[in-house]
């Protein structure tokens, strides 16, 4: 085979490559046969045809389209082989040529990613502060919780429960297009602080008893939620069915007992500014990793080929695909609400896509700079981790996680957090040894070829964005 390789600006290798013609004619009279097989030719048994007649019958050209779709892959995993061109995915045929026989594949190559002098990284980190203000506030709501509520026969009061029947327009309400909503038995907290359904709802029912009603005029906030809604006047017809005022326990031994695994006061309030500074800090956390990653990105130079974008928007929508299932719509049912195309959709959603693959890169880089590893034990250990909370359900889950495909996924999640850690550690200004430098572990193992590269997106998102999920794929096939 005589070879012709060219290297593309976007990763891409063109790659061409002109079969000799002692291996076409086999192939052409192979996919005779497979023809004749399927479409017998008349005056023949399937697959007894001559090459002349069967040539004659289908076309050269039909037989050249049989011979190239099967020969086609065996020259392209021949050629990558002979010239050594690791692949970073599966090729595409872009052009045949066919006397003499000319293929034209173009090649994804692994991306390419250039960090710089990224152990120069320096940013300043703030440890969150706990302050009594915040206790006190988790604690009342703790509290609030336990209340006691008792119905009275008086008019509602701040603080109060109302149980209401809401309907709501928008405007005057006297076109059906303007219905905003029509709620029954809804317990609402009268509280200047309640925003349900708009801001400034709540003390609108204090001072009403079980069984009056109530018609009033609201305009939502210009910073509402609802971009739509913002600065468009409501107009809502409010039941009142029974007024609750809420009595709320006196704090003490037995009240910790009740709400949660303490023995006292004290102890309870000692386990929430815990579990608050342990929050506070995984908030913090993402924030700064989100600093890293994009003062990363601004210097990293990173090449990679398209079908990779192409890739990460396909997951993108997938995930978007489970939420809307999980809301009992599907994506054709979205398209339609918002008066898109899939293309439309495709493009809006690549800028997003581009920058999770290109963080994703980096900490796959940073895993090949770093050698960071994760061993099977890590593996073991987070399982046990996961499971562990579901107590009777527990096996199943280890089960679950127990496979080889979602034992690469928690390794791959693992190291990219082992990466970002790495990250965090050298921006603070830490000690960390050179790659190389500590002992290896005798039970670290490399990811499997093919999982070092890129990082799954979900655990950067959700270290850097807030978002969720698993990580990293990182180094090399």
């Amino acid at each position: 085979m005589k070879i012709e390789t060219h290297k593309q600006e976007n990763s891409i290798l063109e790659l061409t490559v002109e079969v000799d013609e002692e291996r076409v004619q086999p192939a052409l009279r192979a996919a005779a046969r497979q023809l004749a097989k399927r479409y017998p030719v008349p005056g023949f048994r399937p697959g007894k045809a001559p090459y002349d007649v069967i040539l004659r019958q289908f076309g050269e050209g039909a037989l050249y389209e049989a011979a190239v779709e099967d020969l086609g892959q065996k020259v392209y995993a021949e050629a990558l082989e002979q010239e050594k061109i690791d692949a970073y995915g599966p090729g595409a045929l872009e052009d045949v040529q066919l006397k003499p026989m000319v293929l034209k594949f173009s090649v994804p190559l692994r991306p390419e990613v250039e960090l710089g002098d990224y152990r120069a990284l320096q940013l300043p980190y703030t440890p969150p502060e706990i302050k009594d203000e915040q206790v006190n506030e988790a604690l009342e709501h703790l509290r609030e919780h336990q209340a006691v509520m008792e119905p009275v026969d008086r008019p509602a009061e701040l603080t109060d429960v109302a149980v209401l029947d809401v309907k709501g327009y928008l405007n005057t309400g006297e076109n059906p297009s303007d219905f905003l909503l029509a709620d029954q038995d809804i317990s609402l907290l009268l509280d200047e602080k309640t925003d349900w359904p708009v801001p400034g709802f709540a003390p609108f029912i204090v001072g009403l008893k079980a069984g009056e009603e109530k018609k009033f005029d609201l305009t939502f906030p210009d910073d509402y939620a609802n971009e739509s809604l913002r600065g468009q006047t409501a107009h809502f017809e409010v039941t009142v069915k029974e007024v609750k005022q809420r009595t709320l326990p006196e704090w003490n031994d037995e009240l910790a007992k009740t709400i949660g695994d303490y023995q006292t006061l004290d102890e309870m309030r000692a386990r929430v500014r815990e579990d608050l500074a342990n929050q506070a800090e995984r908030t913090v956390e993402q924030e700064y990793n989100a600093q890293i990653m994009d003062r990363l990105l601004e210097q990293a130079h990173i090449r990679y080929p398209l079908v990779l974008l192409e890739k990460e928007v396909d997951d993108l929508l997938e995930d978007l695909d489970r939420r809307l299932h999980e809301q009992r719509l599907t994506l054709d049912d979205y398209l339609k609400i918002e008066g898109k195309t899939k293309e439309a959709l495709r493009e809006e959603y690549k800028p997003r896509a581009e920058e999770r693959l290109k963080r994703a890169l980096i900490l796959g880089k940073v895993v090949e700079l770093e050698q960071l590893d994760v061993s099977d034990t890590d593996v073991d250990d987070q399982i046990e981790k996961l499971s562990t909370p579901f107590g009777e359900q527990a096996g199943r889950i280890r089960e679950l996680f127990g496979t080889k495909d979602a034992r690469r996924t928690l390794g791959v999640d693992l190291l990219t957090q082992k990466a970002l850690k790495r990250l965090s550690a050298i921006a603070r200004g830490e000690q960390v040894p050179l790659p190389g430098a500590a002992e290896a572990q005798p039970e670290a193992r490399h990811l499997p070829a093919g999982q070092a590269g890129r990082a799954s997106p979900g655990v950067i998102e959700g270290q850097a964005e807030a978002e969720s999920a698993p990580a990293a794929e990182a180094s090399a096939q």
